[in-house]
């Protein structure tokens, strides 16, 4: 299977996260904290190719969640990543780590939790996949949401 695209528009997410994950960064910029969004929407096709990753394919796992348990599917998650130098940096050591600590910290600041094991990843608090699952969304839905959510299902 060749690996499905990832989506980092903005566009995708629904709109509650959306303007929380953008005023996120527009802080972390603020305080010279280099970070950008890595992913947000995820489809069920990249969600199966993740999870397959250190399972049925090469590689470390990289996520516990399969398709359409993660708040990706539902446009309400994103992974934030440093970007320095025109390039991608998962490194942890160093000043890097106050960078992810303060990542988290902004995030929590702003209604978005971070989970345990996935530094990256940040997603709108106070929600149950299990709800999502169901089709019960926070209110304030947009048309590229939708549109996006649509072509997902």
């Amino acid at each position: 299977m060749n690996e499905p695209l990832r989506n980092f528009d903005p566009a995708a997410l629904h709109p509650l996260f959306r303007e929380k994950a953008l005023e996120l960064l527009d802080r972390l910029a603020a305080e010279g904290v280099p970070f950008r969004l890595f992913e947000g929407f995820r489809s069920a096709e990249r969600q199966q190719y993740l999870y397959a990753q250190g399972r049925t394919r090469p590689g470390p796992i990289v996520t516990k969640a399969r398709p359409w348990a993660s708040y990706h599917q539902y446009g309400l998650a994103g992974d934030f990543v440093i970007f320095e130098k025109g390039a991608w940096s998962w490194d942890a050591r160093g000043v890097r780590m106050r960078y992810w600590k303060r990542l988290q910290e902004a995030g929590k600041q702003l209604g978005l939790e971070p989970l345990s094991f996935e530094m990256p990843h940040l997603q709108l608090a106070g929600l149950r996949i299990e709800e999502l699952a169901e089709g019960k969304f926070p209110p304030g839905g947009d048309a590229s949401w939708l549109t996006t959510l649509k072509r997902a299902a």
